[in-house]
């Protein structure tokens, strides 16, 4: 029945252990099961093999490697309390029979439970659960074919190759995007090039999402580069714009760094630089200078308590404010309004009404609140004048438009990190608020590289770093209602806001050196510690996908690694100039 389902080494299960540790926040502890294997001394087997050892329930309950230690008999009891000399001849010897006698070797193998138990009954069923296994009892490691259907999504989009297995890796990038997705690793590893390979998938494959890349950096319009070329997209900066093909050349160079790999492509990428100004997909940010352009009815609401609460405003007129106050929130329940839309005359009607109890109430005309009543009515019924400036507003209409010659790829390059906070503040509340009003089921993707600098634990006022951090916490909470979903990619977990992280469903890890970011994860998950510890040794370009009910079929982490970007950009270029000599 189980022919063909399991590779041939079989081990036998020797021991569990539970070992528990603090959390991360030092708050309380956290348990793992850990599951002791005995595998022969030569056998095929890797971090991130999964195992099947029958269960109480007769099922197989499913197991993921985490490590695997050689051992030798001969040194199961030796220790630093006999003698140096007998230790010296007992390691001696040892040393000498490895390789010799495989009967006196073995691996232990160090795996612990994903969750997932193994039906074999006419057919292969996988279901969430646990059941005890029984000690002493085999234990297989899953063929090549079962694990590709237990793991992979089968019509999903591949995003690289599995590390130990003959496999290349499918996910299901709709619900991957759908549910939020991070990508953690330290200075060097490879994020941006990850990021880079999956919007390059994206835009492939999801036809009807548009990405719209928030880049302090400067460098995704080099990785994706051809993406700009062969898309309708727009390339967009806050300085002003050359004054022809090129000086746009030569700025795009002098402002951009080359990896090295692709530094042979200097003048190609000129010519691409080039071709981007001429083709109109160059466009420059206005932002005006006072900051926040539209009031809210949040802070309409904090203008009319700070009066309350002034200790100048005249006892007679409080009363006043506070049925303003009254009146607002009755207005925002008949409209279902939030405090984060913007305000406009719909107050109107209120405004009027609240100056005529003042009047009726007797209070002077100098009194303080009819200054703020016509102060305010003043502006909600100003005539915003349109400029011709490509503003937040119209870079969001442009990102909202479902026309299908429509932009689908926005970079927006931001190198001053205030100013960023506060464009990613103002373009995400316009665009979640124009998305209310006139819905549609199109994905927009946010990303944001350096996440660190938009949504940090510790967030201040005075740089804009709360209003960059309230607003991607809203997009993340209540993003995904309006098909509205964010990437962010960062170095540092401990730097970002908790609420955040709450909300990502499908993780990318790679070497993390801090253990409270790898702490962190493993609790989020319940990853064993020594699975997670393994990213210490992933090289560049490796990781570690972990998901929730989201990227992949079932919530097992896999270790595979991501395609190189700049080798698909190079592919990119010369597919776009098939007549240069590259």
């Amino acid at each position: 029945m189980s022919e063909g389902l399991f590779e041939e080494q079989i081990g036998r299960l020797r021991e569990m252990k539970v070992i528990t540790r603090q959390t991360a926040d030092g708050r309380g502890s956290v348990s793992f099961r850990n599951f002791i294997v005995e595998f022969p001394i030569n056998s095929k087997i890797t971090a991130g093999k999964i195992l099947a050892v029958k269960s109480l329930q007769n099922d197989y309950l499913l197991l993921e490697v985490a490590d695997l230690l050689p051992v030798h008999y001969g040194m199961i009891n030796l220790d630093g309390s006999i003698p140096k000399e007998i230790r010296d001849e007992v390691m001696r010897k040892v040393e000498e029979d490895w390789g010799r006698n495989d009967e006196e070797a073995w691996l232990d193998v160090y795996a612990y439970p994903i969750g997932y138990l193994l039906k074999i009954d006419g057919g292969v069923e996988f279901y969430k659960g646990y059941s005890p296994p029984i000690p002493g009892s085999t234990v297989r490691i899953l063929s090549r074919e079962l694990y590709e259907k237990f793991v992979c999504d089968k019509n999903g989009v591949e995003i690289g190759n599995i590390i130990g297995e003959d496999v290349k890796l499918k996910i299901n990038m709709e619900k991957a995007i759908n549910y939020h997705i991070g990508i953690f690793a330290f200075t060097g590893s490879g994020k941006s090039n990850l990021t880079a390979s999956l919007v390059r998938r994206i835009l492939k494959e999801n036809k009807d999402t548009k990405v719209v890349i928030f880049d302090i950096s400067l460098e995704y319009s080099i990785l994706l580069l051809d993406q700009l070329i062969s898309n309708n997209s727009r390339l967009i900066s806050t300085e002003r714009l050359p004054i022809n093909k090129t000086d746009a050349g030569r700025r795009f160079i002098r402002t951009h760094v080359i990896p090295e790999e692709i530094i042979d492509l200097k003048d190609e990428i000129r010519k691409s630089a080039e071709e981007l100004f001429e083709s109109n997909k160059m466009r420059q940010l206005y932002v005006p200078p006072e900051g926040s352009t539209y009031l809210t009815y949040g802070e309409i609401i904090d203008m009319v308590r700070a009066q309350i609460n002034d200790k100048y405003t005249a006892f007679a007129q409080k009363p006043l404010f506070g049925l303003f106050l009254k009146k607002i929130d009755e207005t925002m329940r008949q409209n279902k309004l939030t405090k984060e839309d913007i305000a406009d005359t719909t107050l109107s009607p209120v405004i009027d009404e609240i100056e005529t109890l003042a009047r009726e109430s007797g209070l002077k005309e100098n009194a303080s609140i009819f200054a703020f009543l016509n102060a305010l009515r003043a502006y909600l019924t100003s005539e915003i004048q349109e400029g011709e400036e490509y503003d937040i507003e119209k870079m969001a209409i442009e990102i909202l438009d479902n026309e299908e010659n429509s932009p689908r790829l926005f970079i927006l390059e931001l190198p001053n990190i205030e100013e960023a906070r506060l464009i990613v503040g103002q373009l995400i509340n316009q665009i979640m608020l124009r998305r209310k009003k006139s819905y549609s089921i199109n994905p927009i993707l946010f990303v944001l590289d350096e996440a660190q600098e938009f949504i940090p634990f510790d967030t201040k006022q005075k740089d804009n770093s709360e209003f960059s951090s309230n607003a991607v916490e809203k997009l993340l909470r209540h993003g995904r209602k309006y098909h509205l979903h964010g990437l962010i990619s960062t170095q540092r977990l401990a730097y970002l806001n908790t609420n955040v992280l709450q909300q990502l469903h499908t993780y990318f890890i790679s070497t993390l050196p801090r253990p409270y970011d790898r702490q962190l994860i493993a609790e989020t998950f319940g990853i064993n510690d020594t699975l997670m510890d393994r990213t210490l040794d992933l090289e560049v370009g490796q990781w570690l996908l972990v998901s929730f009910k989201a990227a992949l079929p079932h919530d097992v982490p896999v270790f595979f690694t991501a395609p190189n970007n700049l080798e698909e950009l190079r592919k990119g270029i010369q597919n776009s100039r098939p007549s240069s000599s590259i």
